[in-house]
């Protein structure tokens, strides 16, 4: 064995990236991040007190997510969080390479081991399904009930969010896609995270997001996916075979959007920010064209032809 790695001090947490992590926690299951992160930290053998704090912040959000009685919907995400965590976290310990290969791994093992818990436990999809549709849906309630201060206001909040709630059983078929994917974002900014906090952090730190990428023979997931989806198969498979290309369909959108921030990262604020409102109105849109750009980068290398050629043609 070689010399121990000299430390690398730890980087303070921007504005940008505590609202990154923010949104996060409030957008998706707070423990497909707060886990990862202070499993990192306790295999990192924390030394100083930046990391002991945010070992214990962590450690409180988790506990906190881990409380209490909750339904089957909330069981599914408690479970695949804690094994999420634990994957990852053992995954990293002597990783070298690239972060969202080891996201990935974690992510599809994670999935191996909640069928295996759902098929032990004799849940099948139908309850699955109602499990999803009943945690959206006293999700949505849940805003109306804190968000309403007085009778007028919830019954618009409650005309607000109807239609949401209405829309709770379709999107509860998709939710397994929807869940894989914001634990790849979990797990990916729990290392981010790690890296920055760490005094001697495990694996190798995160690539910046401008430079996402993965193998260019994932595109063979998409299309099968897709092909899946063509020939007659039973619920449970069309849903699994749903699922499969949502995680596709985020994936190259995310590269897409990779691109997208590469273009403009030259750019002025003001432009940025236009962008992104124009993002949100056209979301429909805006998905389109990161899944063509993302799709489009696998043969064209978009962002290798950006680079300036170096002199001399080296």
């Amino acid at each position: 064995m070689g010399p121990p790695a000299a430390p690398v001090p730890g980087r303070r947490v921007s504005f940008g990236a505590a609202a990154v992590l923010a949104g996060f926690l409030l957008l998706a299951p707070p423990l497909y991040l707060l886990g990862p992160f202070a499993l990192l930290l306790i295999f990192a053998l924390p030394r100083s007190a930046r990391e002991l704090f945010w070992l214990v912040v962590a450690s409180a959000g988790a506990a906190g997510a881990l409380s209490g009685e909750v339904p089957l919907g909330g069981q599914l995400l408690r479970w695949s969080g804690l094994a999420l965590s634990g994957l990852f976290a053992l995954l990293s310990l002597r990783a070298r390479g690239p972060v969202f290969p080891r996201c990935l791994a974690a992510v599809g093992l994670t999935a191996l081991g909640m069928g295996l818990w759902a098929w032990n436990q004799g849940i099948g999809w139908p309850e699955v399904e109602r499990g999803f549709a009943a945690l959206l849906t006293s999700g949505w309630q849940t805003v109306v009930e804190v968000g309403g201060r007085d009778a007028e206001s919830r019954r618009q909040l409650q005309e607000l969010v109807r239609p949401f709630i209405e829309s709770a059983p379709r999107l509860a078929r998709l939710m397994p896609g929807l869940l894989a994917l914001q634990a790849l974002a979990g797990a990916a900014l729990a290392s981010w995270w790690h890296h920055r906090v760490a005094t001697s952090p495990l694996g190798s730190p995160p690539a910046p997001f401008r430079e996402f990428r993965f193998n260019d023979h994932l595109i063979w997931g998409a299309i099968f996916g897709l092909g899946l989806l063509l020939v007659p198969l039973p619920t449970e498979g069309r849903a699994a075979a749903a699922n499969f290309l949502i995680v596709w369909v985020g994936l190259y959108a995310a590269r897409g959007v990779a691109i997208v921030a590469t273009v403009l990262a030259v750019a002025p604020a003001s432009l940025k920010l236009v962008a992104a409102g124009l993002a949100v109105l056209l979301a429909p849109v805006a998905l389109g064209a990161a899944v063509t750009l993302g799709l489009a980068d696998t043969w064209l290398d978009i962002r290798g032809r950006l680079r300036p050629p170096v002199p001399g043609g080296a």
